[in-house]
């Protein structure tokens, strides 16, 4: 009895077998995927990098102004952020002598009209820094401070520059000045000065080229110096660029034929947020470098291109 259910039972039993011997054979026969990629072909172009570190503004030449005489004041005629011009009256005072004869000195003799009236002038042209005196009707002593006026020819920005940049600095290079408003000014760095301050950093002035408006005292700015610059760069997209955990190797993925990509070793060179100089190896113009889709992929990896 057994052995005939055996028998009734050993067809189904085969065809059930020949179905899955079957399964591996078509499971090989389906194709590999493949990475969908977009490519570019490298540029030769000028590239340049910066360097930005922090600057603050300051006036180092600057020119007090002071009461003549003794006497009351009359008039303020400037406030402080006002730029001047050297002769320009600031204060008005009148002397106790003139204050006591009031009106009637005119009276008295008509050529005493401006007596004990003083005029007080801008020294130079600039920028009222400091103002210490603000309304008419105090009374000061001769040699009183007044204002501070700070030459705004003599504007420049101390960078304090460390150490190890000073090369970018040398032979009074142009810069590019950055305001907080985004503004931009060219300036010039000059020769350091004699001194190193506590963070190990050498002090240089940055002087701005025909600076416009006012700019304030102790404005911290921004200084853009070039750090390199490379005529005829072969410039890639930052994408193509690939690296390992520590960025000590880097490398790229390139076409050999319309579906297989190969890992090429680089070199890099100048370095931008969008695009790096590759120095070597030098890539023919028609090369065709992974831009996209590339990460992740084996050193030798099946891809199809799409635009």
């Amino acid at each position: 009895m057994r052995f005939s259910q055996l028998l009734a039972t050993a067809p189904f039993l085969g065809l059930l077998a020949a179905c899955h011997g079957a399964a591996p054979a078509d499971e090989a026969a389906a194709p590999a995927p493949r990475a969908q990629v977009q490519v570019v072909q490298p540029a030769t172009q000028s590239l340049t990098q910066y360097r930005t570190f922090p600057a603050t503004s300051t006036y180092p030449r600057k020119s007090a102004v002071t009461a003549p005489v003794a006497g009351y004041i009359t008039g303020v005629n400037v406030r402080l952020g006002d730029r001047v011009t050297a002769g320009q009256v600031l204060f008005t005072l009148e002397t106790k002598e003139r204050r006591a004869l009031g009106n009637s000195i005119t009276r008295i003799d008509p050529s005493l009209k401006g007596f004990g009236l003083v005029s007080v002038t801008a020294p130079s042209p600039g920028i009222v820094s400091v103002l210490n005196i603000q309304q008419s009707g105090d009374y000061l002593l001769e040699g009183s401070p007044l204002a501070t006026v700070a030459e705004s020819s003599q504007l420049v920005f101390q960078l304090n520059l460390p150490y190890e940049y000073n090369q970018i600095a040398q032979g009074n290079p142009l810069c590019t000045i950055v305001l907080p408003d985004s503004t931009r000014l060219q300036g010039r760095v000059e020769s350091p000065l004699a001194s190193v301050s506590p963070g190990q950093s050498e002090i240089y002035l940055v002087r701005p080229i025909n600076p416009q408006g006012v700019i304030p005292e102790n404005l911290i700015v921004q200084v853009r110096l070039t750090q390199t610059r490379q005529p005829n760069a072969q410039v890639l997209p930052a994408g193509c660029v690939l690296s390992d955990e520590t960025l000590h190797s880097f490398w790229v993925m390139k076409l050999v034929n319309d579906s297989t990509a190969v890992k090429v070793p680089v070199t890099l060179g100048v370095q931008k947020p969008d695009e790096i100089e590759i120095k070597t190896p030098v890539f023919g113009p028609h090369d065709r470098i992974l831009s996209a889709g590339n990460y992740g992929l084996a050193d030798t990896a099946k891809v199809k291109v799409v635009k």
